[in-house]
């Protein structure tokens, strides 16, 4: 028996296996079976092989007849199998021999790296093309089958065959396109996990949600300070196995957050108002809150808005149902659909479909029953002819009194919405909309009291100047009084972001004592307001962030206490905007999809460094 078959017989009869690495397999992460990468042992030189590839997951290559296999074959049964099936004769060879071959393998990989100079245009042209597929969401099989046989034929029969055949050797197949991917999503997050450290806080929203293949994904942006000025960018995505509770949404974050950032910088985070989110006890917040001491949770302002206007007496609830059910009815039969289509078009109708109606979309509710109002005409002939009982509701003044009612106040909250939509958003400014629109609901109940309807367009249109019926003058005070108590509810003044803190919006209108400041802070704030140079500064910024920020330097005690006001998300708009392209590059055709590299091209505003992924890589047709 050879020394090698002797040593492989007691390697098994221990049933070692040095340095395997125990990870979970996705396919089976269920049935929580354990899967092994295998590292790579310099005495498996003795069966020919050496390792390729990356240190985390190695593959033996016979350095006789070149050929890789996988690293489950990373074993002395398989490798030696190899050698005695595939090169008999070089089974007894000494450690020497192999050790030669490895040379020259080594020296052959050097002379071709040296010999052959990189196309460095086609290497960065292919991460750019691959930063465009990213960014536009598309399959990554596009770059192979659509945009290089177009860029061929444009330059074809633009510049010539010869332009078409330097083209061609721009790797752009799905493999290398996937790969360019992960590369720039690696360095962007970089870039972005040294400029969060060098910010003095930082601030997150984050929120969860399920892709088109049921996996639970979490999404965390960030907020901090750059160059004297304030950025967005996605921190992670995180993918979450099991259960969507408080404690495994802290956990993933927690476990990325390890190691790259500290928690103790963390000013704010903002979330949605689901139990696992907000709660008191154990909720996400919470727990944030108890690793950073400076943090403030937030309850997102949009989410608050729809809760508020949810309620509304049953009189008007009934009319939504009417236009729910007239839309499903139309909506769900494509035959009905068809038919409504042409009828519009043969009535000149404004628009040929009906919209669905969606409890989850913001804006749905307003937008649909606007869409019914307008084309009434048309549904009220629609189901006629079908002999429906829902026409009749279109001939019912009081009813269609009420829809008017409806699409007035929808849309009114829909200018709100869109009002507390948007980047670089500070809790000023939602405070500012939400205290306004309290203020106008007050004012609307009081007009409504003496039949005035003029800040209601469609409902003025359809009364015509006639006195409407008390009981729907009623009706819509009872619902104005509803909604503001609501507002009140989800938007207490009591507890105002605002109180106390008008100093930081215009430091030079401050009035002495007003302000919850220490004597230190008064005075800082008192030399600020009587600085001619800083409020010429201070009209010539373009936000209250940059005006701060530039103050740090000189007043840091005051401008610190500011900047910790401004920085936290008042809405978690970015994370549904994030999951908006989530959904449009997850689909049903890609449901395997790891999403998170590919979410941070497309959303990061940071630019890859294109010199520095392309140094020491070389652009190759094969890839």
């Amino acid at each position: 028996m050879s020394k090698k078959q002797s040593s492989l017989e007691s390697f098994f009869a221990k049933g070692e296996r040095p340095n395997d690495e125990k990870v979970e397999d996705p396919k089976t992460a269920n049935k929580k079976k354990a899967a092994f990468k295998r590292k790579y042992q310099e005495s498996y030189l003795n069966y020919g092989f050496i390792a390729m590839g990356d240190s985390h997951s190695p593959s033996p290559l016979c350095i006789i007849c070149g050929e890789q296999l996988s690293n489950e074959a990373m074993k002395p049964s398989k490798l030696l199998r190899h050698m005695e099936t595939k090169h008999p004769a070089f089974k007894d060879k000494p450690l020497e021999f192999f050790k030669r071959k490895k040379r020259e393998h080594e020296e052959q990989k050097q002379l071709l790296k040296t010999t052959t100079s990189p196309n460095v245009s086609a290497l960065r042209a292919s991460f750019l093309v691959a930063n465009n597929i990213a960014k536009t969401k598309k399959p990554f099989t596009i770059g192979e089958e659509l945009i290089m046989p177009s860029i061929k034929d444009v330059c074809r029969e633009v510049l010539g065959e010869a332009a078409a055949q330097k083209v061609s050797c721009v790797p752009l197949s799905a493999s290398t396109v996937s790969r360019r991917i992960d590369e720039m999503a690696e360095d962007i997050e970089a870039q972005l996990l040294k400029r969060i450290k060098e910010s003095p806080w930082y601030a997150l929203q984050a929120d969860e949600s399920t892709d088109v293949d049921n996996k639970a994904t979490m999404l965390v942006f960030v907020r901090y300070i750059f160059q004297e000025d304030v950025h967005e960018d996605m921190l992670c995505a995180l993918l979450l196995p099991t259960n969507t509770t408080a404690a495994e949404l802290f956990k993933s974050l927690n476990d990325y957050m390890s190691g790259k950032l500290n928690w103790s910088f963390c000013v704010g985070i903002c979330t949605d108002g689901a139990a696992a989110m907000t709660g008191r006890i154990s909720g996400f917040s919470t727990r944030i809150k108890e690793v950073a001491p400076e943090c403030e949770s937030t309850h997102c302002v949009i989410h608050r808005e729809m809760l508020a206007s949810r309620k509304m007496p049953p009189e008007l609830n009934k009319v939504l149902q009417d236009v729910i059910k007239m839309i499903n009815h139309i909506k769900v039969h494509a035959l009905s659909s068809r038919l409504f289509e042409q009828l519009c078009e043969e009535m000149d109708a404004g628009h040929t479909h009906l919209l669905l109606y969606t409890e989850v979309r913001w804006l749905s509710k307003g937008r649909c029953l606007a869409r019914v109002f307008e084309l009434r005409e048309v549904l009220q002939r629609f189901f006629t002819e079908k002999q429906s009982p829902m026409a009749a509701h279109f001939s019912d003044a009081e009813w269609v009194t009420k829809l008017a009612y409806l699409c007035d106040i929808f849309n009114l909250l829909n200018q709100l919405n869109l009002s507390l939509q948007g980047r670089m958003t500070t809790v000023f400014k939602s405070a500012d909309k939400v205290a306004a629109f309290k203020a106008k609901l007050e004012s609307w109940g009081q007009r409504v009291k003496v039949g005035i309807f003029d800040m209601f367009q469609t409902v003025a249109e359809i009364l015509n100047g006639t006195e409407p019926a008390p009981s729907f003058s009623q009706l819509v005070h009872d619902h104005l009084s509803q909604l503001l108590k609501d507002f009140e509810n989800y938007f207490p003044t009591a507890k105002d972001p605002r109180t106390g803190k008008e100093w930081i919006r215009d430091p030079f209108l401050n009035k002495p004592g007003e302000s919850a400041l220490s004597v230190l802070e008064e005075d800082q704030l008192l030399e600020i307001a009587n600085d001619g140079g800083l409020k010429s500064m201070f009209e010539t910024t373009a936000n209250l962030h940059t005006f701060w920020i530039k103050v740090k330097t000189e007043y840091p005690g005051i401008a610190t206490k500011a900047l910790k006001s401004l920085l936290p998300f008042p809405t978690s708009y970015l994370c549904e905007a994030g999951f908006s392209a989530m959904t449009a590059t997850k689909t049903k055709l890609r449901n395997r999809l790891d999403i998170k590299d590919t979410l941070r091209v497309a959303l990061s505003p940071i630019p890859p460094r294109w010199d520095h992924l392309v140094a020491g890589k070389q652009a190759q047709g094969s890839h």
